[in-house]
């Protein structure tokens, strides 16, 4: 994510007490406040840099608050008021402070350094930074000019610079968090997302199947309810088995189990084409229920797929007298590849529905279903007439 994206969004802090880690710091000024009471300074000297260290450590705690509250950890914009206001207070008080007290008060410049690393921005241009490196630039300078020992302000450079450099780090470890956080909810949503992706097809593809044979023995035992009541009967029989069959298919594809094979599903096919008086033309190898060599059974689960969506098609808007069904290995460029062929000789009811400008829902899915393995898929009436669906993926 870009910093520019980030510095419109403020993150809302979760711990609204973080600031105290900020003030606790603080706890190193007593040192200097307790040379004030050694004798050499007036009383009303004390009560005003009392004062003014009072009012200088209030503005650095509601900065601190300020910053745990809205943490704006790439923001490319300008300070909002009263952050700024906050700034520019504790920077005149650590002027003003040295000048009218003791040089040893120039360690004020420290927190102001860490102020500016906590609050300014930090994205292409590091204001913060230079914010940093400025207040121990104005801490040198002025103890320079006050005449501080040299063993004092030296010992302070490094911790003023650190301090700064240190809430900077600290802030762009916020930023990375919080980009975690935000890929981490896409990542759930996304996850959702492709679950129900997945139920939608499974469950178009199992009850659509199932349906279509279910239908078409419906209609066959009405006619043979009179004529041949005991094919009748046979064919109510075979309802019942589909409908089982299919109840189990869908409790499977609800719970994520279901994986259908190659086997399976010729035998399928061969119960939906019969159903529909459609003569069936079956490889020999899947009419033996061989398996391919290296085909990965998530592979075989998606032509699996194929085969039952095409076969699907066949039974419901073809109007065919015969289906085949090949499974063809080749080799092509040194690589493996194996094709399902499903071919119709139907009036081209399916090829009517190609022309549209998106395919349905079925062969959507089966698009969806071979994207992972690189698979081509294709559907395409064919001369004189009737209607092609293959896929093609490679053998590992």
């Amino acid at each position: 994510m870009a910093d520019d994206e980030l510095s419109t969004r403020p993150i809302i802090a979760g711990n609204r007490v973080g600031w105290i880690f900020a003030a606790i710091w603080l706890i190193y000024l007593a040192y200097p406040v307790g040379a004030m009471f050694d004798g050499t300074h007036r009383t009303g000297e004390i009560v005003g840099v009392l004062t003014l260290v009072a009012v200088y450590c209030l503005a650095y705690i509601a900065l601190a608050k300020r910053n745990r509250t809205l943490m704006f950890v790439a923001s490319n914009t300008a300070l909002d008021r009263p952050r700024a206001i906050l700034i520019g207070a504790i920077a005149a008080i650590a002027t003003l402070t040295p000048i009218v007290s003791t040089n040893t008060w120039i360690v004020l410049w420290v927190y102001v350094s860490s102020a500016c690393g906590s609050t300014l921005p930090i994205g292409k241009r590091n204001y913060a930074l230079l914010g940093s490196a400025v207040s121990t630039g104005c801490m040198t300078v002025e103890a320079v000019v006050l005449g501080a020992d040299a063993g004092l302000w030296t010992t302070m450079l490094l911790p003023s610079l650190f301090s700064g450099l240190g809430t900077i780090g600290i802030r762009r470890m916020q930023r990375l968090i919080a980009e975690l956080r935000q890929a981490r909810d896409e990542v759930k949503h996304l996850a959702a997302n492709e679950e129900r992706l997945r139920l939608a097809r499974d469950l178009h593809d199992v009850a659509g199947h199932s349906l279509a044979t279910v239908t078409l023995k419906a209609e066959l035992a009405r006619r043979l309810v009179k004529l041949d009541p005991d094919g009748a009967e046979k064919q109510v029989a075979d309802i019942e088995q589909v409908s089982r069959q299919a109840l189990a298919d869908i409790r499977e594809a609800v719970s994520g189990y279901r994986r259908p094979t190659l086997a399976v599903e010729t035998a399928s096919a061969r119960t939906a084409l019969e159903a529909a008086g459609i003569t069936f033309d079956l490889d020999p190898a899947l009419a033996a229920g061989a398996r391919v060599p290296g085909l990965d059974p998530e592979a075989e689960a998606a032509l699996a797929w194929c085969l039952r969506e095409a076969v699907t098609n066949v039974v419901r808007h073809s109007g065919a007298t015969r289906c085949s069904v090949q499974l063809i290995e080749a080799r092509v460029d040194g690589d493996t590849t194996l094709t399902l062929e499903v071919t119709d000789d139907g009036d081209g009811g399916s090829a009517a529905r190609l022309h549209t400008p998106v395919w349905g829902n079925g062969l959507t899915g089966l698009r969806e279903r071979l994207e992972p393995f690189q698979a081509t898929l294709r559907a395409a009436p064919v001369s004189p007439r009737g209607f092609k669906l293959t896929a093609t993926l490679s053998v590992g």
